[in-house]
């Protein structure tokens, strides 16, 4: 493996760095003394070039569907009209609005800087966020380390353009993998539901888990066609459940496979992070909302499981809450600070509901989950993780309420977008006050439906969370009936 080449900042005095905006016709973008790389220039649908400028001064992704694109704070550069000693080439959008479906060309010259970009912020080579640009030339001018640096390669424009095209498929392939996703959730639950079988009750649960699986092994295959990875995704998920299903009965054959699940995933996230943002299901990093990691869509999906395995684990449950939190919310895994929250609150309840906790009790465990978080964050902040979570817990309260506040306002506007967004997340709202009110009451759908109720007021995708949350939450809810009702469960 090549080594990344940190740029000797402090050879960078003041006033050396610049930021100059070029037409992507520009000499820079092919020549041989630069670093290049692809820049994702805003987060959403959409982007425009006035966003995205705007964006590269503050460094602030924005984000489409607030303000226009338009992030707040202050501009922390300016836009330089000739080159300095360490000088950061871009190329922006045309005026107007457009499809948030490009990259654009950035190149850096100076000393340190050859061969293809880096950037801490996306954890996937030659894939730069327009937002750490300015941080990173003010990090040069300050003598520190900057966030965009750059490892030698022998041809980094072949391999920019390879990458390019492997972005473009991955894309192009996720409506559909999530329409086969959500295929293969509708008619396992509806066959489920009418054949009362134990084992496509199972099945029925661990859909989501194996098409994500699924998605992730035939990235890491070098599958990118979208029609193959599609087909793959559904074959390969839909043969997974039904297997585990019938191989896995409760309760060490099934927790053993779902801990061979997490430790898989989690271990992918860890090594190479690019076969998962490049799965059919998973993160987006050509639209600039998260690069790599677990996104909020599957941290819904894959929280039903894990709350099974923690109720299989019987007095071990705080052991599993422990080691699925934990590898969710790291920065160098799972990257969800949000999902350290919702799953803590899920295994909390789950806890409470399996135990028959009195009150006291019942308050210590809450106080004893709550310290857990901020431990876990604490550690992934001091082993150098960074993430919304860690960044507003260490600045104090105020900090942390404003970043809710935000999320808020976000979650309000994603749901307000589109017509088709409202729907989606009335209906799912619909379906879980349904299965709310089912009798007997089961504690795995109990603790899922206060983890979601969590997750709306952490994370700042409704849509994703009630919609998928809702189609989830039934595959839970029948496992549940299935399990409780053979006594495997208590």
């Amino acid at each position: 493996m090549t080594a990344v080449r940190i740029p000797d900042a402090s050879a960078a005095m003041p006033n050396t760095v610049a930021v100059v905006v070029k037409p992507a016709s520009a000499a820079v973008f092919r020549s041989p003394d630069a670093a290049h790389g692809l820049l994702v220039v805003g987060a959403g649908p959409t982007v425009s070039r006035r966003g995205s400028l705007a964006s590269l001064v503050r460094g602030e992704m924005g984000l489409s569907i607030v303000r226009g694109g338009l992030p707040s704070g202050k501009p922390l550069i300016a836009i330089a009209n000739r080159p300095a000693h360490t000088t950061f080439y871009v190329v922006l959008p045309p005026p107007g609005r457009h499809h948030n479906v490009r990259r654009y060309p950035i190149a850096v010259m100076g000393r340190g800087y050859r061969g293809i970009l880096t950037d801490t912020s996306t954890r996937l080579t030659g894939l730069i966020s327009i937002a750490d640009v300015a941080r990173s030339a003010q990090a040069l001018e300050r003598g520190k380390t900057p966030a965009i640096r750059a490892k030698l390669a022998s041809d980094p424009l072949g391999q920019l353009a390879r990458f390019d095209r492997r972005l473009a498929q991955a894309h192009d392939s996720r409506l559909g993998g999530m329409l086969v996703l959500v295929g293969l959730m509708l008619g396992f639950s509806l066959v489920s539901l009418f054949t009362r079988v134990r084992g496509l009750a199972r099945a029925t649960l661990l859909v989501p888990s194996t098409c994500i699986a699924a998605s992730v092994g035939l990235s890491a295959a070098g599958v990118a066609t979208p029609w193959q990875a599609t087909l793959g995704v559904g074959v390969a998920g839909g043969l997974g459940a039904l297997a585990g299903g019938i191989l896995l009965p409760p309760r060490l054959p099934l927790a053993l496979g779902l801990t061979a699940l997490y430790t898989f995933l989690f271990i992918v996230m860890w090594t190479h992070p690019e076969w998962n943002a490049l799965a059919s299901i998973g993160p987006h990093p050509d639209g600039g909302g998260r690069f790599y990691g677990i996104t909020n869509q599957v941290e819904t999906l894959l929280l039903p499981p894990a709350l099974v395995l923690g109720a299989l684990a019987g007095p071990l449950l705080p052991v599993v809450a422990i080691a699925v939190s934990g590898g969710v919310a790291a920065s160098r895994v799972g990257a969800d600070g949000g999902g350290l929250v919702v799953y803590l609150a899920g295994f909390l309840v789950l806890w409470l509901r399996l135990r028959h906790l009195p009150a006291r009790r019942a308050a210590l465990a809450t106080a004893a989950a709550a310290g857990a978080a901020l431990l876990l964050v604490g550690i992934d902040a001091a082993t150098g993780g960074s993430s919304h979570v860690t960044k507003a817990v260490g600045g104090g309260p105020g900090t942390l309420f404003g970043d809710l506040g935000h999320r808020l306002h976000v979650s309000a506007a994603g749901v307000a977008h589109t017509w088709n967004s409202a729907l989606l997340f009335s209906l799912g709202v619909v379906g879980l006050a349904v299965l709310a009110c089912l009798r007997p009451r089961r504690p795995l759908l109990d603790a899922y439906l206060v983890a979601l109720v969590v997750s709306l007021l952490v994370n700042d995708t409704p849509t994703d969370v009630m919609g998928w949350g809702g189609l989830a939450a039934v595959g839970l809810w029948l496992f549940a009936r299935s399990e409780e009702t053979a006594g495997r469960l208590k």
